[in-house]
Parts: C-alpha cells; sequence; structure tokens
C-alpha cells in the first residue's frame, strides 16, 4: 500500500490551495522564512514573479516546496489551519463588496431616462411614484405572431384576452429572481411598449435589495452588434464587467442558477443565430464568435441552469426556437385605467391632465395607440406641454380659418365632438413642441410669444428636418432603426443641432482599442416614421422626387449637377401629375412591404397632405402650396380629391390583403375623408342591430368595419347576422374575426369559401372564438369538412350552431371524425340538415369514444321512427349529454 506524503498531498490540493490562500501569500512567506522552510533566495525568487499575479506566485511556491521535501511541505500545511479562518472571512467580505459595487454601478446605468431633456434620474431618487404599472401576460412557450401588419395595429386586441391571463411587474420580478426558476425567459413587446423600461425597473429593484439570491447581468444586443472579434464569455464579462474581474472566476467555477442574464433587443442583433448548426461549448473560457456565445447561453450548455431574460419586438422573437422557450411574456402596455393614471401623474396639473384624457377617451383611434406607453408621453407632449395648450391654440386657430367641414371621429358616439384629432394632427403638434419648448436657443419667451414666432423657427429648421426624414425614410425602406455616424455624415446631419432631440446616442466602449463606438435611434419608431412622412410630402409638394434624396453624399459637384437635371426634367412635366405620382408610389411602398412596416407611414403621408393639418407646421411646408397641384379651393380644405380617389379605388381592389384594405381606412381617417365619418355611424347601427344598413342598392364595404371593430376592443360579441356577407366581405374581415368571442353569421351567403375563411380564423394562434354561429350559410357538405378539419387543431370553440345548412350524412360522417378527438366542443346543433338514420349511426359510434359533449340537437332531420327510438335509446346510456331529436 502506497504511503501518502505531504507532497502529495499538496499536489491533490493544488487547485484549491491556488485559490484559497494566493491573497495571504505575503502572510504565508513570512511564516515559512520564519520555520526555515524558505531561504532568502527563494523568497527572492518567488516575489520576482510578482508582475504575474498572485495566482501565479502562489503556484511558484508550491513549485518551490515540492522541490524542499516533505519536511518543508509538512511545515506548510501545519500553518495552513492559522490561516483558514482569516481567508474565508475575508473572502467572503470580498466578495460582498464587489457584489455592492456591482449593484450600485448596474443601477446608476439603469436610471430611467427624460427623452425630451436626456436627463437621468439620480440613483437616490425614488421614482417608483412616477412610474405607472404595465400590462403583462404569461405563457409556456409562444405562438408565431402575425407579420402581415403593423405592430402598433394589434396593441389593443391584446386586451380582449381573459383577466385571469394577465400579470403585473411584480409578478415578473418575483418569478425571475426566483432561487428556483432557471431557462429562458422571453418578453415580448411592441417599439415603445415598455421593455427597456422593465429591464431598467427590473435592475433598480434588484439593486436596492440587499439579499436577492442571483445575481444579474445586463447586455443590450445594441452593444454585443459592436463586438467583431471572438472571445470567450468570460472575456466578455471581463471586459464587461471590470469590477467583477477578481471574483469571475470564482462566481464561474460556482453553480450559475445564481446569474439572471438580461440580453435586450433581441431584434435589434445584427448576427445570425443558428441553433441548430452552432457548435456545443460549455467551456466559458473557450474563445468564440458573439453569436455562438449567445445561442449556446440561449441552449443552457454555457453555465447551465442560469435564467435567461430576453426582451424583443414580436417580429423577431421567432430567431429562438420556441421549444427553448421555456416562459413568455407579452407586454401589452396600458390598460384604459393605467392610460388615464399616467396621464395624471405626468401632467403638471389635475386639471390639465383632465384635459388631455378628455381628448383621448373621446378619439378612438388615440385612445388605441394610447395602449403604447410611448405614444401617451407624445400625446400628453402634443396636447398638453408644460401647462399649456398646444393643440388646444392650434387647432382653435386652424378651425377659425374657416367654415371647413368637421367629422365626428369618435366612432360609435352619435354627439359630435367639438374637436377632432388625427394621429397625423398629434404628432405635428409633437415636433412643433419640442422644437418649441425643448430645444435649446428657443427656451425664451412666453408661451404665447413662442407660438407667435413658430413660423420663422421652422422656417429656418426646414433643412435641418427635412435632412433628418431623409434618413429616417431610408431607413424605414431598409428596415433599418439603428444609424451610424457615418450616416449622420452622409446626410449632413450635425450631432450638435436640433436632431439630438429626436435622436438617442447609444456609447459603447471598445476596451480592447481604448475607443468608442457611437449609434443612433430615433427616441421612437412612429417619430422616425413621421419624420419620413414629413421629408416625403415636403419633397412632393415641391415637386422634387423623394427617392433621390436618399443617395449618399457623392461631392457637391455631382449633387449640383443632378439637381440641375432634375429640376430640368421637373419643368417639362405637369406638376399635378408629379404630386400624384408621389402619392401612388407612397401608397405602393405599403402594398409592395406586406410585413406592414410602412403602414404608419402611409397613414402619415395622407394626413399630412391635408392643408389644414400642415397649417400647424406653418413655415415648414411652402408658404402657398400652388392650386393648381392640390385642386384645392382654400387652406382649410380637407384631402385633395385625387387622394381620397386613389384611396378608394385601392379599397376596391380585390389585390391588397385584408390587413392592407383595413390600413387604407387608417389612411381615409387620417385624410379625413367625410363620408367615412357617416358611413361608420351606419356600421355602429348595424352592430347596435338598430338597422339592417346594408341593402340592395348600398355599396357595401367591409373593409371599413373591419377598420370600425378594430377601434373598439371593447366589444365582444359580432352579431352580423342576415347582411347580405360573402366570403369575399368575410375575407376583408379576417384581420378582426378572431378577437371576439361570439361570431354570429347566420342567413349570409358565405358557403364552402366562405367556410375556408373562418378555417383560417379558427387556426389562428389568436383565436378567441368560443361561439360560433353559422345558421343558414349554404356551408353544404363541403363547408363542414373544411370547418371540421380547423376545429380539430382549435381549442376555444365550445358552442357551434350549424342549422339549415344541408350537410347530409357524408356531412355528419365528417362531424364524427371531428367528435373522436376533439374535446372542447360542448353544445352542436345541426337542426334541419337532411342527416338520416345512417348519418345518426355514425354520430352514436363517435359519441362512443367522446365524454365531453354536453348538448345534440338534431330537431328537423330525416330520420325514420327507428332511427329516433335508437338515438333515444343511446341518449339514456349517457345522462350527461342531452340529445334532442324528432321525425
Amino acid at each position: 500500500m502506497a504511503v501518502r506524503t505531504y507532497s502529495t498531498e499538496i499536489q491533490q490540493r493544488r487547485p484549491e490551495l491556488v485559490k484559497t490562500y494566493s491573497k495571504h501569500l505575503t502572510d504565508l512567506l513570512s511564516a515559512l522564512f520564519n520555520t526555515e522552510a524558505l531561504t532568502e533566495e527563494d523568497l527572492s525568487y518567488i516575489r520576482g514573479s510578482a508582475f504575474k499575479g498572485e495566482r501565479e506566485c502562489m503556484r511558484l511556491l508550491l513549485d518551490v516546496l515540492d522541490g524542499r521535501g516533505e519536511e518543508a511541505c509538512r511545515d506548510f500545511l501545519r500553518i495552513l489551519p492559522s490561516f483558514q479562518g482569516v481567508a474565508a472571512q475575508q473572502g467572503q467580505s470580498s466578495r460582498h463588496e464587489h457584489l455592492v459595487k456591482h449593484k450600485n454601478i448596474l443601477a446608476r446605468e439603469h436610471c430611467q431616462v427624460d427623452y425630451l431633456s436626456i436627463k437621468q434620474h439620480s440613483l437616490d431618487q425614488d421614482v417608483s411614484g412616477h412610474l405607472t404599472d404595465i400590462t403583462f401576460t404569461r405563457q409556456s412557450g409562444y405562438a408565431l405572431p402575425s407579420q402581415s401588419r403593423h405592430e402598433s395595429t394589434g396593441v389593443g386586441d391584446a386586451f380582449r384576452t381573459k383577466v385571469d391571463e394577465s400579470c403585473v411587474f411584480t409578478d415578473v420580478y418575483d418569478n425571475l429572481l426566483s432561487r428556483h426558476l432557471s431557462g429562458v425567459n422571453m418578453l415580448s413587446g411592441v417599439a415603445g411598449s415598455g421593455k427597456t423600461t422593465v429591464v431598467r425597473r427590473l435592475v433598480r429593484e434588484w439593486a436596492a435589495e440587499p439579499t436577492s439570491p442571483k445575481i444579474i447581468l445586463s447586455f443590450a444586443f445594441r452593444e454585443l452588434n459592436l463586438i467583431t472579434q471572438e472571445q470567450s464569455l468570460q472575456d466578455l464579462l471581463s471586459d464587461h464587467y471590470v469590477h467583477l474581474k477578481p471574483l469571475l472566476a470564482e462566481l464561474l467555477d460556482s453553480t450559475a442558477t445564481q446569474f439572471l442574464f438580461i440580453l435586450d433587443g433581441l431584434d435589434e442583433f445584427c448576427y445570425p443565430l443558428h441553433f441548430e448548426h452552432t457548435p456545443k461549448c460549455s467551456d466559458p473560457g473557450r474563445v468564440l464568435p458573439i453569436q455562438s456565445i449567445v445561442v449556446n447561453l440561449i441552449k443552457g450548455h454555457l453555465l447551465p441552469g442560469a435564467t435567461i431574460f430576453l426582451t424583443s419586438r414580436p417580429h423577431a422573437v421567432s430567431k429562438v426556437p420556441p421549444v427553448l422557450v421555456s416562459q413568455y411574456y407579452s407586454l401589452l402596455g396600458f390598460s384604459l385605467a393605467q392610460q388615464k393614471e399616467y396621464f395624471y401623474k405626468n401632467c403638471k396639473s389635475p386639471e390639465a391632465a383632465a384635459k388631455v384624457w378628455a381628448s383621448v377617451s373621446s378619439h378612438k383611434p388615440l385612445l388605441l395607440m394610447c395602449h403604447i406607453p410611448a405614444f401617451c408621453w407624445i400625446v400628453s407632449t402634443a396636447l398638453h406641454d408644460g401647462g399649456s395648450g398646444l393643440c388646444t391654440d392650434v387647432f382653435a386657430k386652424v378651425r377659425d380659418t374657416g367654415n371647413g367641414s368637421q367629422q365626428n371621429s369618435s366612432l360609435g358616439s352619435s354627439e359630435e365632438p367639438p374637436k377632432t384629432f388625427t394621429i397625423t394632427e398629434i404628432y405635428c403638434c409633437f415636433v412643433k413642441s419640442i422644437l418649441l419648448f425643448h430645444t435649446q436657443g428657443h427656451s425664451e419667451g412666453s408661451h404665447h410669444t413662442k407660438l407667435q414666432h413658430a413660423p420663422d423657427v421652422l422656417r429656418e429648421i426646414q433643412p435641418i428636418l427635412n435632412n433628418l426624414g431623409a434618413m429616417a425614410f431610408k431607413g424605414l425602406l431598409e428596415r433599418r432603426f439603428i444609424f451610424e455616424s457615418s450616416d449622420l455624415v452622409s446626410f449632413s446631419l450635425d450631432r450638435t443641432k436640433i436632431q439630438q432631440v429626436f435622436l438617442f446616442e447609444v456609447l459603447k466602449e471598445d476596451r480592447a482599442s481604448l475607443t468608442i463606438e457611437k449609434g443612433f435611434h430615433f427616441i421612437h419608431t412612429s417619430v422616425q416614421e413621421f419624420l419620413a412622412a414629413l421629408y416625403y410630402v415636403l419633397q412632393s409638394l415641391k415637386g422634387s422626387d423623394p427617392f433621390s434624396g436618399l443617395q449618399a453624399n457623392t461631392g457637391w459637384y455631382l449633387q449640383a449637377m443632378f439637381k440641375r437635371l432634375a429640376s430640368g426634367i421637373i419643368k417639362f412635366s405637369r406638376p399635378r401629375h408629379l404630386l400624384r405620382r408621389h402619392i401612388k408610389k407612397a401608397l405602393r411602398c405599403g402594398e409592395r412591404h406586406q410585413s406592414g412596416h410602412m403602414d404608419l407611414f402611409c397613414r402619415f403621408v395622407c394626413g399630412l397632405l391635408v392643408p389644414r393639418t400642415r397649417l400647424i407646421l406653418n413655415g415648414f411646408f411652402p408658404l402657398e402650396p400652388k392650386k393648381y397641384l392640390l385642386r384645392c379651393q382654400s387652406p382649410t380644405d380637407l384631402a385633395p380629391p385625387h387622394l381620397l380617389h386613389l384611396l378608394h379605388s385601392q379599397l376596391e381592389s380585390s389585390a391588397l390583403s385584408p390587413e392592407r384594405q383595413v390600413n387604407v381606412c387608417h389612411c381615409l381617417y387620417e385624410a379625413q375623408d367625410s363620408g367615412l365619418s357617416q358611413r361608420l355611424q351606419g356600421w355602429m347601427r348595424v352592430l347596435s342591430q338598430q338597422s339592417s344598413y346594408l341593402s340592395g342598392s348600398v355599396k357595401r364595404d367591409w373593409s371599413e368595419l373591419a377598420f370600425l371593430l378594430q377601434l373598439s376592443p371593447d366589444l365582444q360579441v359580432l352579431h352580423l347576422d342576415a347582411q347580405g356577407l360573402d366570403a369575399d366581405g368575410l375575407h376583408r374581415l379576417l384581420p378582426v374575426l378572431p378577437l371576439f368571442s361570439t361570431l354570429s353569421l347566420g342567413q349570409n351567403p358565405l358557403g364552402s369559401e366562405g367556410a375556408s375563411v373562418l378555417s383560417h380564423v379558427l387556426r389562428n394562434p389568436d383565436c378567441r372564438v368560443e361561439r360560433l354561429w353559422v345558421v343558414a350559410t349554404g356551408l353544404g357538405c363541403e363547408g363542414l369538412r373544411i370547418l371540421a378539419e380547423a376545429l380539430k387543431q382549435n381549442r376555444t370553440v365550445t358552442d357551434l350552431r350549424m342549422a339549415i345548412n344541408k350537410i347530409g350524412d357524408a356531412g355528419a360522417g365528417y362531424l364524427a371524425d371531428l367528435l373522436r378527438t376533439n374535446r372542447t366542443l360542448k353544445d352542436i346543433r345541426l337542426r334541419d340538415n337532411l342527416v338520416t338514420d345512417k348519418g345518426a349511426e355514425v354520430l352514436m359510434a363517435a359519441l362512443q369514444e367522446n365524454v365531453t359533449l354536453e348538448y345534440l340537437w338534431l330537431f328537423d332531420n330525416k330520420f325514420t321512427k327507428d332511427g329516433v327510438k335508437k338515438l333515444k335509446e343511446f341518449a339514456k346510456t349517457r345522462p350527461k349529454l342531452d340529445i334532442k331529436v324528432c321525425i
């Protein structure tokens, strides 16, 4: 049997000795020298390597002791116990100090930002009283969101979900910081919904909690984009958190469940994430491309057991496979009560807040957009800036300049409100407010004086806003929302000028090259879309091609030559035709981009083509737009007739998707189409069942109804019985049909094509339909087959009423096949459907396997007396199933 020696014990304990006792090297050397275990030459040799670090010197000490023999090793092991208590105590104290420092640094980095003044609240300032809570929903995993409409369009739809699915910030906080939680948690929300605010609040509240079980490590994907060279996770953490460097090796060696990694802004990550083809790596010290580090963190290979918190806009959540996401949060934004709370917290007086809330709550398009917190900030800035009613003054001036007709934009109220606001008007007031009240050099004078000089200010800064809008437009076409310093240079933008109030700067230090990288993004994507539209309309009104201004800076000589050539072409062109051509181009941008990301831009363009809306920004646009360009009688006229004609022709086109057709209605609203409100009032009477609005002589425009329903999130039941709704009309309603709990569509000529549309509704991951009533809709056997296939996947419909549809025995067979697998349906009514005894036999056989159906009504079918008797006998064997039948 081998004899255990002192030198062998040291070699076996070497990693632990280096890790634990390196910090006490000086005291160890003195003690060993005093016991004559080391000589002066040994001390000199070991201390001469001090530049390599304490751990390397400790390794040299162990090597020297091994060379000195067993006696020296014995002395070393004997004096170790006297350092153990001190090592543990000092190590614990050092760890605590580093973590406290880490919390303070992260708290400072995640202060709340005031975008208007670009000021941060101090670390000691309590901002919790100024924060309005935000509504979340929580579920396991996620379904892919719709990619066919602008993300802001669906914000109101989400509040139709059940209350028990929602949660608030404290629920998210407690879950993420739970000691037992691990895996990937994803937070999805549209731009401006508050994702980054949630991250900031999460970090600040964690930093204020002294006994949190986890350590937060926060990264923004914008920062990770700046990493071009391969590095290890350990190096990434060391560079990003220099203050943790002495502690990092110990933290990475210990259990990973103590980490909460926050990765903010997945939609902004410029590197592809290949989850199937990225090599597995579990070594934090291995050098990898940055995207490989992200993939291995999310898959749990690097630091298994750590909690990962990802935030993303909806269109990018699919970058992470659903199977890897253990908890999925949707950030819905503000409920109506939270909207009101926000305005009362952020306006300077209760009276001001009451006026703003009255304006918002009386205009459904504004109310819908205000589910987005960032839009609430934009509205409060526009409607009431610093205690001054900016919009009230401006709109009063606009509407007092003539007899201009007013329209009812309340959409659903029979009373006409005193003022109407479009989204475009709000953004005009917002931009004007920022330029007059939040820009350096324009802070002198009273509110009244500033408004008087507003046209001069707007004329002065028109070139800068034009260039800023050109950059915004180019970014929009390229689906790019992060800009570099080179982009500003190419559009002749100076960071010290006006645009600093519209652009937010992102800084990240590259410690390897000792440089600072800069990136820029607009304070909100809708502001980018509005400035892009502002540029587009200005260029169009001046007779210039908006696309020609997107060229990179090619030198003054080439630019001048290009401008002379363009002006020469314009001289030989008819200005009215040029403007029409540019308007068509803008609307076709929306048509071509089926993702919907150009929808809001198109709405703003249509709104800015209204002369009285442009008057809000008087001084920015040409002083007197030529009448032959617009065919307008006076500045207070509504949109030019050819714009309305173009929009109406788009609405009638069958080439547009239903989502694009609904957006055309939004464009008509922004263009202040005087007939839109009247038509919507007619639809309101239909929905309230006061009249049959659609007669044979009235042209049916179901897209306008879809637009109205989109603005009515409180409506849960859709009654459209006997309204002449065909398959094409149903297709136009497709964007909103999944949002209702009850669809009552009886006595309409839907046919099998209508059943195909309904199948898309039932397969929609956001489908909330519980009651589907399609009585006498001409579905037939084929229509039922299509519905039955969809209902095999659907888990929401409990009540199916489809009497008088002539499904016959073949249809009963399709229904029986459905009942063998579906456990959601509770009530099926098949009155007068030409079902015979053969169909009844098939249904009874299927019901042997289905024990969840509660009601089956089979009145007025083609049963014999024997068939009815068999059905009644079968009913006796199923006391919980109510079968209604007669001859």
